[in-house]
């Protein structure tokens, strides 16, 4: 679960009631709790805000209701803002804003030329050395098709990448362009292993900017307008349980707007490698499984679009996870036994 600061502020009934030694702000961790979540610390503050609370909520749709301060609506109010650890908040405030790219140089000949290389010394060495073994499932739904898509996957892990580009056939390796955060992977000023135009060079990745609007997708439709497909994770940031996150609408309007197949790929087994927040990673099994093209007739509305993508990618979930049910081994009579004994 993600963590949130919630700092409360007294209203003149709520400063009445501490002074008759109640507990206005007490309700807090009951209404938490409710959305299961827990209140994990708790301080009284001099200026403005009277508490600062850190909690943990389950996801940014549930928490905001606590800004309404459902009990005790006439003693308190209060303002919910997303909380980070210290070391990336220091980490932020000393890093430039400035982003870089895109660079149109990523799909000219040199580029193709040099790309397959640099990306098996930098990718596909890694892929095989910790995704073990790995399984492709559902390559033959693309038999046939050949033109531009948007290919969408979940995000759980930094190394989404190397086991997408294994396991999508040549003919898209070769030819789709990643959508990246600009504010993460095309910063100006950084080493020349983590700069935006080493990315755009080996993993032929280009700038997004969050929250950038039906602007941000304007590179995205001229490369699609070259010939090349696009590869967009939808949940917009790696996954923190390894459940699906909610779709944004970008890959739709991309769809829509150039007339072109959305193509859903599940990957499972990625969030357990490596997980967020850490750069350890495991070696372990992974899974992906390429779904059956989705077509949309003009004039499709963008968030139904959205909607029918999120419940194919689901789909696959269930149908990988209903496969590995059935796959795995009986219990025998002695492990039901025990089972039943214990």
């Amino acid at each position: 679960m993600d963590r949130y600061i919630v700092l409360t502020s007294l209203t003149k009934p709520g400063l009445k009631a501490v002074a008759a030694h109640q507990r206005p702000v007490g309700q807090l961790a009951a209404e938490v709790e409710a959305l299961g979540g827990k209140l994990i610390e708790q301080y009284a503050l001099l200026g403005d805000y009277d508490f600062l609370t850190v909690i943990e909520a389950p996801n940014n749709a549930a928490v905001q209701s606590l800004s309404f301060a459902e009990q005790g609506a006439d003693q308190v109010t209060r303002e919910v803002l997303p909380a980070i650890d210290l070391p990336l908040f220091t980490r932020l405030l000393g890093q430039t804003t400035e982003t870089v790219g895109p660079f149109r140089w990523q799909i000219s000949w040199w580029a193709q030329l040099a790309r397959p290389i640099l990306h098996w010394w930098e990718q596909d060495r890694e892929a095989r050395t910790y995704l073990r073994p790995f399984k492709v499932i559902g390559r033959n739904n693309l038999k046939g098709m050949k033109g531009p898509a948007i290919i969408i996957a979940n995000h759980a892990s930094h190394l989404d990448m190397s086991a997408l580009y294994s396991a999508l056939p040549w003919r898209y390796r070769l030819k789709s362009a990643a959508g990246s955060a600009a504010d993460r992977w095309f910063l100006a000023g950084r080493p020349w292993r983590k700069s935006g135009w080493w990315n755009s060079l080996v993993f032929n990745g280009f700038p997004i900017k969050r929250g950038g609007g039906r602007a941000s997708l304007e590179y995205a439709e001229w490369l699609i307008d070259k010939g090349w497909s696009i590869i967009i994770f939808p949940e917009g940031t790696r996954t923190t349980t390894g459940k699906l996150g909610r779709f944004r609408v970008g890959p739709a309007l991309l769809a829509l707007g150039k007339n072109v197949p959305v193509i859903p790929v599940y990957m499972e087994g990625l969030h357990k490698i490596r997980p967020k927040g850490t750069r350890e990673m495991t070696p372990g099994p992974v899974t992906v499984y390429i779904g059956k093209p989705l077509r949309f007739a003009p004039g499709t509305d963008a968030g139904a679009a959205t909607h029918t993508m999120q419940r194919a990618m689901e789909r696959l979930r269930q149908h990988l996870h209903q496969h590995a049910s059935a796959a795995a081994p009986a219990a025998s009579p002695e492990e039901r036994g025990a089972a039943a004994a214990g």
